[in-house]
């Protein structure tokens, strides 16, 4: 029988001054008034702001062809968090440090109800922020990421149940030389991806990584439970997630996703077939649909 760590191990791969009144098409996008040491941001197009979040080790170029699809119909503002993909690393905890910053660059900018679409580790930042910000928030899009990751394989999972391992395969990463690192992590997101095109270039970049801040960034985010709190987000949520490929039954992973938000007054769940973990990469017509679904159906939120 696989030991928890294993199980671990292995189930973790399936884990960014605007004015208020539109902009003319012509307009170059607005210079952001909020610089923060946890991420930096590209601002491109016009229209509803959208901030789109990567998810471990990669960087912002990982929505390249999401941006190429909306073709500057929306404002996106697009995140590279730093130690991820070659980005310098900071002196304290990663994930938590952006969520603060995040909502402050939202404020700071005079955003006005920004949707937030983010994958995988990402997407745990996409539920943290809507959570804690509810008032801020127009909507999330959260991509093939839960607001509990333990519990997509283990429904008994606790954060104290499997921070050991958890901690023991995170502090694995961390103190790995920059070339065994860069060598790990191209097969740890290779196996998530289906072409092998986009596992060599996903994987070239994540593997210029901090080696820390990755391993930080995973126990921090496989030992942090938003369930809580999921029912104070106002937004309308969009979950868009893989059907791994059938390696679990259809009914027992739609189950298991609506049981990990059901919590959320108000959500959705979309599941793309034939897809791994990138589904942005995998199937990208699938995905581009549901996203345009996804910022369609966020347009009337109350404010």
């Amino acid at each position: 029988m696989a030991s928890q760590q294993d199980v671990i191990g292995s189930r973790a791969k399936f884990m960014i001054c605007t004015p208020h009144a539109p902009r003319p098409a012509s307009a170059p996008p607005p210079a952001p008034a909020f610089h923060a040491a946890s991420f930096t941001v590209k601002v491109t197009g016009t229209g509803r702001p959208v901030i789109f979040i990567p998810g471990l080790a990669c960087d912002g170029g990982i929505w390249d062809g999401t941006l190429a699809h909306l073709g500057g119909k929306v404002q996106a503002h697009v995140v590279s968090l730093a130690g991820f993909a070659g980005s310098p690393p900071i002196g304290k905890p990663l994930v938590p440090t952006a969520r603060e910053d995040i909502i402050e660059y939202v404020r700071q900018n005079h955003l006005d109800h920004p949707i937030i679409v983010g994958h995988s580790l990402g997407a745990f930042l996409a539920y943290w922020i809507a959570e804690t910000a509810p008032d801020l928030i127009g909507g999330a899009v959260p991509v093939d990421g839960a607001p509990f990751f333990p519990a997509l394989f283990d429904p008994t999972a606790t954060p104290e149940k499997v921070r050991p391992d958890v901690e023991q395969m995170a502090a694995s990463f961390a103190v790995l030389p920059p070339d065994a690192f860069a060598t790990r992590m191209s097969r740890f997101l290779g196996q998530m991806i289906s072409k092998p095109e986009d596992q060599q270039r996903v994987g070239a970049v994540a593997g210029k990584s901090d080696p820390k801040t990755a391993g930080d960034a995973i126990a921090f985010v496989f030992t942090t439970d938003l369930r809580p709190d999921l029912g104070k987000i106002k937004a309308p949520v969009v979950l868009i997630v893989s059907d791994m490929k059938g390696q679990m039954p259809r009914d027992a992973l739609v189950s298991t996703w609506n049981g990990l938000i059901a919590a959320i007054p108000r959500h959705e769940l979309v599941v793309i077939d034939d897809s791994k973990h990138f589904v942005m990469l995998d199937q990208p017509e699938a995905f581009y649909a549901a996203l345009d679904k996804s910022l369609s159906a966020t347009k009337g939120i109350p404010k």
